[in-house]
C-alpha cells in the first residue's frame, strides 16, 4: 500500500462519526476499562507472586482493546500478552505499535500472531485467560471456536467473551417504536450519520453480524463446550447515535446512571452487549455435549 493509501485510509478513519460522537467514546471506554480491563485485572490479583500468566486475545484486530487491558495491568509482574487475529495487515498494524510502546514508553511488549479461532496455534491446557470481544457474532458457526478455547485453556482458566445483546429493553423499545412509526424512528435515530461509518439506512440491520443470540443460547453453548459462564458483566446501555449526541441531557443522565445499573438484578436487560466471564470446568465436559 502506498503512503498516499496509507494517508487516506487514516483520514477516513478520523473523519467516521463513530470517531467523533462521545457517546460513543463512552461505549469502548466501558467496554475496554471496565468489561474487559476490570475483569482481568481481578483475575489477575490473585495471582501468586513470580506466577507466570498467558493472556491472548483472540479475534484481536490491531490490539486496540488489548493495549488498553496491557496498560490497565501493567502492576502485574509475569504476564505474557498476545493478540491473535486472520487479518494480517492488522496483525501487523498491532505488532509495530507494540514495538513503538516498548522503544518509547518502556511498556512490556505485547506480542501478535495470525491464527484461526477454529484452529487455535496454541497447546491444549496452555493459557490462563482468554479475551474475545465483539467477535463470535460474525462467525456463522460459533461452537467449534467455543470448544477451542476450552480446549487451549488451563483448567481453572477463564475467558471473557463480550457479544451484542439482541434483547435489551432499549433496545426492543425503539424496534417497537420504529414498526409503529413506520421506520420513521430509525430514520431520526441515525440521521446525521455518514456512509464513512455505515451502510446506508436502507441496508440491512446487523450487517456483519451472523450469530447475534440471546444469552440463553450463548450460556447453553458455552457450559456444553466445557467453559460455563460463572459471572455476568453488564455492558454500556449508551451506544453512541446522533439522535444520542443530539439528546445531550437524556444522554449524560444515563451515563451518569449507568453504574447504578450494574448493582441491580436482571443485568442485560439494560445492557447493549453481553459480557460472559466463563470457566473451564477441572473435570471433562459432561456426555452428551455438542
Amino acid at each position: 500500500m502506498s503512503t498516499s493509501e496509507n494517508r487516506d485510509r487514516s483520514w477516513a478513519s478520523e473523519e467516521k462519526f463513530f470517531a467523533r460522537s462521545w457517546t460513543h467514546q463512552f461505549y469502548f471506554w466501558k467496554l475496554r476499562q471496565i468489561m474487559l480491563g476490570r475483569t482481568v485485572e481481578r483475575l489477575l490479583a490473585p495471582r501468586r507472586p513470580g506466577e507466570q500468566i498467558r493472556v491472548v486475545d483472540l479475534g484481536c484486530g490491531p490490539g486496540t482493546n488489548l493495549f488498553e487491558i496491557a496498560d490497565r495491568c501493567a502492576g502485574f509482574e509475569g504476564v505474557a500478552w498476545f493478540g491473535l487475529d486472520l487479518n494480517l495487515q492488522e496483525v501487523a498494524d498491532g505488532a509495530s505499535r507494540s514495538r513503538w510502546r516498548v522503544a518509547k514508553r518502556g511498556m512490556a511488549p505485547v506480542r501478535f500472531a495470525g491464527g484461526d479461532l477454529f484452529n487455535l496455534p496454541f497447546a491444549d491446557n496452555s493459557l490462563d485467560i482468554i479475551v474475545s470481544s465483539e467477535v463470535v457474532e460474525h462467525l456463522p458457526d460459533p461452537y467449534p471456536a467455543l470448544r477451542e478455547m476450552a480446549r487451549v485453556l488451563k483448567p481453572g482458566g477463564y475467558a471473557m467473551v463480550t457479544t451484542p445483546n439482541p434483547r435489551n429493553l432499549p433496545e426492543m423499545v425503539g424496534y417497537g417504536l420504529d414498526r409503529v412509526s413506520g421506520g420513521a424512528f430509525k430514520r431520526l435515530y441515525w440521521k446525521g450519520q455518514d456512509e464513512i461509518s455505515a451502510p446506508p439506512l436502507t441496508a440491512q440491520v446487523g450487517f456483519g453480524h451472523v450469530s447475534v443470540h440471546p444469552y440463553s443460547v450463548w450460556r447453553q453453548w458455552l457450559a456444553e463446550a466445557g467453559i460455563p459462564v460463572v459471572r455476568c458483566v453488564r455492558g454500556p446501555m449508551v451506544f453512541g447515535s446522533p439522535f444520542f449526541d443530539r439528546q445531550r441531557l437524556l444522554s449524560g443522565l444515563l451515563v451518569a446512571l449507568d453504574p447504578i445499573l450494574d448493582l441491580l438484578p436482571g443485568k442485560f436487560l439494560t445492557t447493549t452487549n453481553l459480557g460472559m466471564l466463563c470457566r473451564k470446568r477441572f473435570a471433562p465436559a459432561p456426555p452428551g455435549a455438542r
